[in-house]
Formats: C-alpha cells, structure tokens, sequence
C-alpha cells in the first residue's frame, strides 16, 4: 500500500513535471520573471536575444518601481527589412504597434552601444499601452525619454527638440509631485483616468501643463 502511495514520486518524468509546475507558478508570482517573446527576422542577430531579455528586466523593473504595476510578459520583437527601413525617417531606430517592437539596423545600434536603451525605450511604450492608460504623448514619450533616453544625436532638429521637451516636462512634472508618489498617481490613473489624476495631482489642467514643449 505504501509503494503504491508514493510510486508516483519515484517516477522521474512525473516528478520533474511537477518540479517543473511549482517552479514556473513561483516565479510567476515575483512578478512576470518569465517574459514571452519572439523575435522574427532575428536570425543574423545571435547578439540579440540575450539583449531584448536584459533591456526587458530593466525595464520591468523600472516600470514596476515608477508605476507600481507589473507589465505584460508576452511580446514580439519583430527586425525590419532592408526594404521596409529604407521608407523610414532616417532617425528611426524602433517604434511600438501594440505589444509588438518594429526594429531597424539591430547590428548598427548593437555597434553604437544603443541597441539596449532602445529597446527598454520601446517596452516601456509596450508596458503602457497595455494597460490602456491613454496616456498624452508628450507624457508617454517623456517618461520613456526620462528613464531610457535615446542619444540625441540621431535626431533631426525639429524632431530633437520635440523629445527633449517631453523629457524636460515629465521631469518637471515628476519633480512637482515627487518621484514617490508617481504610483500612486499611476493607481488614480487606472481609477479615474489620465486628466482626472493629473489635475487631482498637480492642481492643474494638463493642456496648461504641457504649454512649455512648444516653447509657450
């Protein structure tokens, strides 16, 4: 009788699987240890996986300890073509479709010692959105810029002083509620939405806020 109770223990294949469960839902529960992801087009990259999995924690974690939320696990990286780069801004080196990251030139930005900040760049955008927050752009774009920016010097002109005033603003912004309650306003965000938390936080309007990007 006591064999059969623990014959199951014995077998090797069952007990790894059963390790293998208890492992996975542990780790599941230190917040999304364990990202999903694909990359397609990747294949001249050997670089690149190892990289896409360390500029994922990073910003994971970043994004936990600024938000107070733990982003999705699951996403694409997806290595754009010669042909499809080619009908691009030159200054574009990656942008985000839902949980999905379009990539241009990984070798290039890997050489220029960018690739990484690039990519933590873009999951932050990939984090945010799938959270439905609605964020305004400049807010967004800022926050990304603020943690993870993107040297400057890729940029044209216009396009550089527009991502240097969302950064700038985010900053200012930050500063005025204090860098430890930014999860709390996230949580008023994700009750009430973007305008209400802003203006419950700053005392307010954000289209009176955000006037400086442009220089106002």
């Amino acid at each position: 009788m006591e064999k059969k109770r623990i014959w199951w223990w014995n077998n090797s294949c069952i007990r790894s699987f059963f390790l293998g469960v208890v492992i996975i839902l542990f780790l599941s529960q230190r917040g999304g240890a364990l990202p999903v992801f694909v990359i397609e087009g990747g294949e001249s990259f050997p670089f690149l996986p190892p990289i896409v999995e360390s500029s994922y924690k990073e910003a994971q974690l970043c994004f936990q300890r600024v938000t107070g939320y733990s982003p999705c696990s699951s996403f694409r990286i997806k290595v754009l073509s010669p042909e499809i780069s080619n009908t691009l801004p030159s200054w574009v080196a990656a942008f985000s479709r839902g949980s999905t990251i379009y990539l241009r030139s990984p070798l290039l930005l890997f050489q220029r010692g960018i690739l990484s900040s690039t990519l933590a760049h873009e999951f932050f955008h990939v984090f945010v959105e799938s959270f439905g927050w609605q964020l305004p752009s400049w807010f967004e774009e800022g926050m990304a810029s603020f943690f993870f920016p993107t040297p400057g010097e890729i940029f044209p002109e216009g396009a550089g002083e527009f991502y240097k005033g969302c950064q700038e603003s985010f900053r200012i912004f930050k500063e005025k509620i204090g860098e430890e309650n930014l999860p709390s306003f996230f949580s008023t965000v994700q009750e009430m939405g973007f305008e209400e938390a802003f203006f419950i936080w700053t005392g307010e309007k954000e289209e009176d806020f955000g006037k400086h990007i442009d220089g106002e």
